[in-house]
């Protein structure tokens, strides 16, 4: 039976975050597409303690998961102008999401993302990153309209200090991305 176990074992990772909340060892889950490829299998803290350190037993059929620019963050419920995401964690608890690197480099040691990425690998549309002097009442989320159809949507921001603008990054959906040339004009229309 120990012998089966280490054979049907996936590898196990450590991941660090700036707080433990939402994580349980034991319990909370490791899901990738929403389908759980693993468990949190100890919480601890670093030796500074500035860091928390969750180790993740991963299913040895993704053990693939486990490269150097895999990205890890913790989803838990998130209410902002743009609305509330994660709302199943309220029924479910916290659990970490993954998105899969493409780099064959394995790697057993993560840091973790603060938020969500923007964009997932493999996500139809493209990314453009726009340049803006104040945020206004932009959030992640809101949508972006093309001849007052929707189109894509703002997936996040942030401040350029070098530049002193806000670079706020927006996706734009297929077949729609097709539209945008170095011609296109964006704006606030709200």
């Amino acid at each position: 039976l120990i012998a089966r176990a280490l054979l049907q074992a996936g590898p196990e990772i450590t991941i660090t975050f700036r707080n433990a909340e939402g994580l349980e060892a034991g319990r909370t889950e490791v899901r990738f597409k929403e389908v759980v490829v693993g468990k949190v299998t100890k919480v601890g803290l670093s030796p500074d303690r500035e860091r928390v350190l969750v180790t993740v037993k991963l299913d040895k059929a993704v053990g693939n998961l486990a490269v150097s620019d895999t990205r890890f963050w913790v989803v838990r419920p998130r209410v902002s102008l743009a609305g509330v995401s994660g709302l199943g964690t309220l029924f479910s608890g916290s659990y970490i999401g993954v998105d899969a690197g493409e780099i064959d480099e394995p790697e057993i040691h993560f840091t973790g993302l603060e938020t969500p990425p923007f964009v997932l690998r493999g996500e139809p549309g493209r990314t453009f990153e726009l340049s803006a002097q104040d945020l206004g009442s932009l959030d992640i989320g809101s949508p972006v309209y093309y001849k007052r159809t929707p189109v894509g949507r703002v997936a996040g921001y942030s401040l350029d200090p070098e530049r002193d603008v806000l670079a706020v990054q927006i996706v734009i959906d297929p077949p729609n991305d097709r539209l945008v040339s170095t011609q296109t004009r964006f704006w606030a229309a709200s």
